[in-house]
């Protein structure tokens, strides 16, 4: 199951935060709600993913994409210790930005 909650926070700017698994079986719900969400700034806050698959990786690249195609940006907020390892060892810490990652140290990437 998957949690997610939706707010504007001003300046063109949405913040969406994400709690449980971001596997296959959520990632559909969780896509509904950002295909949702215009050409802004959206800062998505994963602190409360205790698991991602890659269909959950491949969610957030391709929504990173679509904004970025439309002059928007995706900013992953507070990955958890699960989430930061999964973009580094498919190497998507390198395509999207990461900020004030959970998982102190960014260990584990393809760096």
């Amino acid at each position: 199951m998957i949690d997610v909650t939706s707010r504007e926070t001003g300046r063109g700017t949405v913040e969406v935060t994400v709690r449980g698994d971001l596997d296959a079986v959520t990632a559909a719900g969780l896509r509904h709600v950002l295909d949702g969400i215009g050409p802004v700034r959206l800062e998505l806050d994963l602190t409360g993913v205790g698991f991602c698959d890659c269909a959950g990786a491949r969610l957030l690249l391709r929504t990173g994409e679509r904004l970025r195609a439309h002059g928007g940006a995706l900013v992953v907020l507070r990955p958890s210790a699960p989430v930061l390892r999964l973009l580094g060892l498919l190497g998507l810490d390198r395509h999207l930005p990461v900020g004030g990652a959970v998982g102190a140290s960014r260990t584990g990437g393809g760096d």
